[in-house]
C-alpha cells in the first residue's frame, strides 16, 4: 500500500500547468481510501483552482486538518464548506479556532449560513485520525497560538507534514521521537527561515543532519533564501521543492 501527498497551495506551482502558486499552504494526503486535507492556504479561490486542475473534488475530502490559526492556513475554509454537499470533520488546536471558542475572529472562520457543515473538533493530544495517519498535540509558537503537525507511519519510519515548524524543527523531531521511538525519515513542509537568517538554516540543516532525516521536501515558510541556506549545509540535491502539483508516494 502506499500513500500519496499532494503539494495543492504554495507558493510555487510546477511550470508548464495551470496551477497558482501563492502564499499559503496546503497538502493532500491519500491513503487507504480516505482523502486528508492538510491546511487550506489563504484564498479561498486559488485552492479550488488548485484542486481543480488535480482532479480533486470537494466532496471527496474526507477530513481536513488546521495547523493553526495564521490566515494563510485558513482562508479556504469557506470557498470549501460552500463547494461541498456533506459536512466536513475539522480537527484543529483549539488557538485556532479564534479565542477559545469554536468560531472565532481569528483563526477559522465559518459563518453562521455554513456552521451545519463543519464539525470541529479539538486537538489536544495525539490522534490518530485514519490508519496510520496521526496528528500531534499542540506545540506553543508565539503568543497564544499552537501548532500541530502530522505523521504518516511508513514502512521506513516516520514521515513529517509540517506546514510552519514555528516551535522548531528539532522539537518537532523530538516530539516524534518521543511518541513513536525513532526521528523522522521523511520531513514535508515549511520550517520557516527569513530571508536574512542564516545561522537559522544552518542550525536547522544540522537538526535534520544530526537525527539523520534526509529527505526533505520543503516549501511556504522555508523561502528562496531558505532553500538556498540548507542547500550551502546539505548539498544541492539535499532539499528537494514541494511546489504546487509536486507529489510524494510512501510505502506503507
Amino acid at each position: 500500500m502506499e500513500t500519496k501527498i499532494t503539494s495543492v497551495y504554495d507558493e510555487g506551482a510546477l511550470v508548464g500547468t495551470q496551477l497558482i502558486g501563492a502564499k499559503g499552504f496546503s497538502v493532500l494526503i491519500e491513503t487507504a481510501g480516505s482523502k486528508i486535507l492538510f491546511d487550506t492556504g489563504r484564498r479561498g479561490r486559488y485552492l479550488m483552482h488548485n484542486m481543480a486542475v488535480l482532479g480533486i473534488e470537494p466532496d471527496d475530502i474526507g477530513k481536513v486538518v488546521i495547523s493553526h490559526g495564521h490566515t494563510s492556513h485558513t482562508g479556504g475554509i469557506r470557498d470549501l464548506l460552500e463547494e461541498r454537499s456533506s459536512s466536513l470533520n475539522i480537527y484543529a488546536p483549539r488557538s485556532a479556532a479564534g479565542a477559545g471558542k469554536a468560531f472565532g475572529p481569528k483563526g477559522i472562520r465559518i459563518p453562521k449560513d455554513l456552521s451545519e457543515r463543519a464539525d470541529v473538533y479539538e486537538v489536544n493530544d495525539w490522534m490518530e485520525i485514519s490508519e496510520k495517519v496521526f496528528v500531534s498535540p499542540p506545540m506553543d509558537i508565539a503568543g497564544d497560538l499552537s501548532e500541530v503537525f502530522m505523521v504518516i507511519m511508513a514502512r521506513k519510519g516516520p514521515a513529517v507534514i509540517s506546514a510552519c515548524s514555528h516551535a522548531g524543527v528539532d522539537k518537532v523531531m523530538e516530539e516524534v521521537k518521543k511518541r513513536f521511538g525513532s526521528y523522522p525519515r521523511t520531513y514535508i513542509g515549511g520550517v520557516h527561515i527569513g530571508k536574512k537568517e542564516k545561522e537559522k538554516a544552518k542550525a536547522i540543516a544540522a537538526a535534520f543532519s544530526e537525527r539523520d532525516c534526509s529527505n526533505l521536501y520543503l516549501n511556504h515558510c522555508t523561502g528562496i533564501k531558505g532553500m538556498t541556506g540548507l542547500r550551502a549545509e546539505l548539498g544541492l540535491k539535499g532539499v528537494s521543492d514541494f511546489y504546487v502539483g509536486s507529489t510524494l508516494l510512501l510505502e506503507m
